[in-house]
């Protein structure tokens, strides 16, 4: 029987919207259905990128583009689901860009190893993640963190993710001279980006549901009659084979020093890069302080099983996306927003030409208006003691200016033990700082070491 009534369409959505509120909790955590569907659908207009540019990057490695694509979008779609039915968080999971480069810059072209000695580091090192996931360790990682380095990762990732998003639009450009330098602001790019911002400020200070998604649908559509937008030739396409790269795996070095080293990289890179993503977005996410290590270890496992899920695919470390405060900021505070965004990365494969049609320049102003959002953390930091005001604005800076939200962490922590040890505050420091300030030294001496030999 079709409902025809208006009572009747009404009550059909509200068991709909009981069935989701069942499955994710949205009222429990104030929100509600079609916000976490236009929450979902901005993070993954942020992140769609990847499906881009990682094939990009991994075919410097000898890897085939096509396969490689689809390998990014289908382990997306496997990590993000898992974000969603297992961790009930509105993150995007995928393939980390920068450990993407390490991965075909470095260990192949540089090192002249195969992509499939890669993907078997990648492996060992998603393995050995996923054991310390599972296992206090974790605890002891998150605990042993300050408070102060917590705040400003939040903060820190919030510059780094509005740096991303004004290079993205062109409104910093690099300058030899200076380093950076502000960009063609009469260029078309650069206005669309323009108006971006200014609609997201709008709709946002206006309260409009939906606001930075349909900031972003303006400016695309804007684009298109500044020659930005450009309209598909073909709707639809079949995604490539993954048979040139998946399960390609090289078990005759498995003990080299090449191995160990190339796999403790991904380790740390990788373990740091989700500690700190998941310390600003639960922040972001207003998750309470007794629920963040029990999110924060679910997130970390998933993390893993991505990254190793990954190595099988045929793709680089997984990571949880720091685009993902795009959605957080419209809204978005269950898996239902994750679970939006995997559909979403599902149709990817079969529509890639219709939903790459979205201009860089469009979604770049969400970025830079989530980074005013995540800044927000600074307020909370005593900067008024050099011990605890130093670190953190040395982890707050240096992700932004080091293109790297784990030398930030880096920096953090090493500062902080040691600015505490030398002025006599020692007994602020857990013994689970000073090993990890320790592992930090070491593993970027070894790092620099490798690299010059």
């Amino acid at each position: 029987m079709i409902v025809s009534t208006r009572g009747g369409i009404i009550m059909r959505e509200q068991v709909q919207g009981s069935v989701w509120d069942k499955v994710f909790k949205i009222s429990e955590r104030g929100s509600s259905v079609s916000r976490e569907l236009f929450a979902g659908a901005t993070t993954f207009l942020c992140v769609s990128y990847v499906l881009a540019v990682n094939p990009a990057i991994l075919g410097a490695a000898g890897m085939d583009v096509g396969a490689v694509f689809t390998a990014t979008a289908v382990s997306a779609i496997i990590m993000t689901l898992l974000l969603a039915l297992y961790s009930n968080m509105p993150f995007a999971g995928l393939s980390g860009m920068g450990i993407n480069a390490f991965f075909a810059y470095t260990i192949v072209v540089q090192m002249g190893h195969s992509f499939a000695f890669a993907l078997t580091a990648q492996l060992i090192a998603g393995l050995a993640f996923l054991l310390i996931a599972v296992t206090p360790l974790k605890e002891y990682l998150f605990n042993a963190i300050p408070h102060t380095i917590k705040l400003a990762v939040t903060a820190g990732i919030g510059l780094f993710i509005a740096l991303i998003g004004l290079s993205s639009a062109g409104l910093i450009v690099s300058n030899p001279a200076t380093i950076v330098s502000i960009g063609d602001l009469q260029a078309p790019s650069s206005l669309i980006s323009i108006l971006g911002i200014i609609l997201i400020a709008v709709f946002t200070g206006r309260n409009v549901k939906g606001g930075i998604f349909l900031a972003v649908i303006i400016a695309a559509v804007v684009g298109f009659f500044c020659g930005i937008t450009k309209l598909p030739s073909t709707i639809f396409s079949m995604p490539p084979s993954l048979a040139p790269i998946w399960f390609h795996y090289d078990m005759s070095e498995l003990l080299s020093v090449d191995m160990v080293f190339v796999a403790f990289t991904f380790l740390f890179v990788n373990l740091f890069n989700v500690v700190g993503v998941l310390i600003g977005l639960t922040n972001q996410a207003e998750v309470p302080q007794d629920k963040q290590l029990g999110v924060q270890s679910s997130c970390m496992k998933v993390s893993a099983l991505g990254t190793i899920i990954g190595s099988a695919l045929g793709t680089s470390p997984h990571i949880v996306a720091v685009e993902s405060a795009a959605g957080i900021a419209e809204g978005g505070r269950t898996g239902l927003t994750a679970l939006t965004i995997a559909g979403l990365f599902i149709a990817s494969l079969f529509l890639a030409p219709l939903l790459m049609v979205i201009p860089v320049a469009a979604t770049a102003p969400v970025l830079i208006v989530v980074g005013l959002f995540m800044m927000a953390s600074v307020k909370d930091i005593n900067f008024g003691d050099i011990s605890e005001g130093l670190p953190a604005f040395l982890t707050i800076i240096m992700m932004p200016f080091a293109y790297s939200i784990g030398v930030g962490i880096e920096w953090g922590l090493i500062s902080y033990v040691l600015i505490k040890v030398l002025t006599g505050k020692y007994r602020d420091v857990s013994g689970v700082m000073y090993f990890l300030a320790l592992i930090f030294i070491f593993e970027r001496n070894l790092y620099v070491r490798r690299i010059l030999i």
